[in-house]
């Protein structure tokens, strides 16, 4: 039997098409009964109800949509969607370990942590959160359709509460219209909404501070005291877009229809914001988000000379810290390296830190926390978080002071210094060669928290080739 139909223009329906039809003409008829009162020009605006002691949860008010059901009419931004970490927020195996095998099992003896149990799920898994009215879950509460950030959600926070925002202080509650960024209305439940194009959306979960008052997180803070804040660029100009940098200073957004439903007539746009919101976790914008180059004041040098080498490692394209977000356990480390014929030169390793923590192998938590199949001698750029006991801790909740902090800051340009002394028996060239690599979380928590260990993720190198002259007697 055939599943083909022809249809009036000559072609031919599949049967997925057809499904299709029904569907989008269903969505039509039950927008056509809508009462009058939730058309699109209705603004939105905070819940009658007072905020519950839990923040983010205002009220029962119906259920959030699960983002599989704007697929509907969304295809191509739900396929983008789903690629993306919002989507697998809460399946994030670091994350379930740490929560499910670190936090909940402490939280049990120690309840001055129910507010770090209940703002890790309020931003992991918002919906879950509300639905649960702040409460905290097991792994028996667990389940497939209450995970993620869902579409929904993020389109239905008008506000948050306080002054800034940060630690999920968002104001959610369900409801038909969604709030997008397109200024004009163009179909049933669309409103505009300027919060939905500001950076200050992200903060809400993209800044922390933690029980000891300490802000763990601080990507939103980063970001508003860059150039980048000054000049009007928001999160989405960079982690909304096609390329997930500026390119010559500006965005490269992508264009068309927001809609594939063609019974709503979905104007065409030049912007459209992509919905992959690379990240830290997505290699095609880490890889290309730093940039170094090698300098050396000149191109041929004499045996047995000492000379200055400088690394250039750019973060201009950043607007905020390199790396970012769960600064506890998260760093980038610099390699670099200078071979002759014989093998590689040993370079004199300074340490730019009182406690030593920018060169690895010398910082006094080192040995427990990048381990030692780490190599030693390599320039870091990290945080150090202590506990109350002084002692390094890698768990957000555990932190209680910063006392070192060397990543690159948004915008910065810096030079890191190499003095080389070249070898007598050096050959014709010296070859230098500066690779710098990020990684999640070290090893040592890795084994831990029974995980596989962190894959080392190139971001930039460079190399140098210098002719190398004989003394002359």
């Amino acid at each position: 039997m055939s599943f083909l139909r022809e249809n009036s223009w000559g072609g031919y329906w599949t049967a997925a098409d057809m499904v299709r039809c029904w569907v989008v003409l269903y969505a039509v008829a039950a927008v056509m009964m809508l009462p009058a009162a939730a058309s699109a020009t209705d603004a939105p605006g905070p819940p009658d109800e007072p905020a519950s002691a839990y923040p983010g949860y205002h009220g029962d008010g119906g259920s959030f949509e699960p983002s599989s059901q704007c697929s509907i009419c969304h295809e191509r931004i739900y396929a983008q969607f789903n690629e993306s970490m919002h989507a697998k927020s809460y399946e994030n195996p670091f994350f379930r370990a740490v929560f499910f095998k670190e936090l909940l099992p402490r939280h049990r003896e120690d309840r001055t942590l129910t507010g770090e149990a209940a703002g890790c799920i309020a931003c992991h898994a918002p919906v879950m959160y509300t639905q649960m009215k702040g409460k905290t879950v097991s792994i028996k509460s667990d389940g497939p359709d209450l995970g993620g950030v869902e579409c929904d959600f993020c389109h239905r926070i008008s506000g948050y509460k306080g002054e800034e925002p940060g630690s999920a202080n968002y104001v959610a509650v369900p409801g038909r219209q969604k709030l997008g960024p397109f200024a004009q209305t163009s179909d049933w439940h669309h409103v505009y909404s300027e919060l939905q194009t500001k950076s200050e959306i992200c903060g809400i979960c993209h800044n922390r501070v933690n029980r000891h008052g300490l802000e763990i997180i601080s990507t939103f803070t980063e970001w508003r005291e860059s150039r980048y804040a000054k000049h009007g660029i928001q999160c989405q100009d960079c982690h909304m877009t096609v390329q997930g940098f500026l390119t010559a200073g500006k965005p490269v957004y992508e264009s068309g229809r927001a809609s594939q439903n063609v019974l709503t007539f979905s104007p065409e746009r030049e912007r459209l914001y992509t919905h992959r919101f690379p990240g830290a976790h997505s290699e095609s914008q880490v890889k290309g988000a730093i940039q170094l180059e090698i300098r050396v004041d000149k191109d041929e040098v004499v045996a047995g000379e000492e000379i200055e080498v400088n690394v250039i490692v750019d973060n201009s394209k950043t607007g905020h810290k390199m790396p970012t977000g769960s600064a506890e356990f998260r760093f980038l480390y610099l390699d670099f390296t200078a071979e002759i014929d014989g093998g590689v030169i040993p370079l004199a390793v300074e340490s730019f830190s009182e406690e030593m923590f920018d060169v690895s192998g010398w910082g006094r938590f080192d040995a427990d926390i990048l381990t030692a199949d780490f190599p030693d001698g390599k320039r870091l750029y990290r945080a150090i978080c202590v506990d109350p006991e002084g002692q390094q801790t890698l768990f957000s909740f555990d932190a209680e002071r910063i006392v070192f902090d060397n990543r690159l800051q948004a915008d910065e340009i810096r030079k890191e210094i190499f003095l080389l002394q070249v070898p007598e028996n050096a050959g014709q060239t010296v070859a230098l060669t500066a690779k710098l690599y990020y990684k999640r979380y070290p090893d040592s928590v890795a084994a831990r928290l029974g995980l596989d260990k962190s894959r080392e993720v190139e971001l930039a190198g460079a190399t140098k080739r210098i002719t190398v002259a004989r003394a002359v007697d």
